[in-house]
């Protein structure tokens, strides 16, 4: 594959160069070069999807605006906001039931804010907060039913100690 898209370029260089002044070959050229990264961007953007279906990725690497990513059944899977490519702001994902699954804040990328995540049911699954992409602070964890099973201290994403669920 890789071997027919390097002739193909050489051939469309070649008729190029052959049929139009040197102005028009540059930028013929440079149009060329850019739909072919951006194709090869987009094959190994999904090659890393089929590995993960989960993984979120924005249309390319500068992309800054909203993103919304749907299950096969029109339920939207994951919703947010791309600044220059990378997360920001408060993230959302949902089970293919529609109830939601996680609330996620980032800055710049980064995990920095509450995190909420919720069971199949609607149930609180766990909660807490992160610091610079970093746990910190008390989490939370519950059961299916909502009942608070687990209390932790973190700092630094190090675990300090185990909290009494009181």
């Amino acid at each position: 594959m890789k071997r027919t898209l390097a002739l193909l370029t050489t051939f469309v260089s070649l008729v190029w160069a052959c049929s139009t002044p040197s102005s028009k070959i540059n930028e013929e050229e440079k149009r060329l070069a850019d739909s072919v990264s951006k194709l090869s961007q987009r094959r190994h953007g999904d090659s890393l999807k089929r590995l993960n279906p989960l993984l979120i990725l924005p249309p390319d690497s500068d992309y800054t605006g909203s993103y919304v990513d749907k299950y096969p059944n029109g339920i939207v899977k994951f919703s947010g906001y791309f600044r220059f490519g990378e997360r920001h702001g408060q993230w959302m994902s949902f089970h293919p039931n529609g109830l939601a699954w996680s609330e996620l804040h980032f800055d710049k990328g980064l995990r920095h804010g509450p995190n909420l995540v919720y069971f199949m049911n609607g149930q609180l699954r766990y909660t807490g907060f992160y610091k610079n992409d970093l746990k910190d602070s008390v989490w939370c964890y519950y059961d299916s039913t909502g009942v608070p099973a687990q209390k932790l201290l973190y700092k630094d994403n190090i675990l300090v100690k185990e909290l009494p669920l009181k």
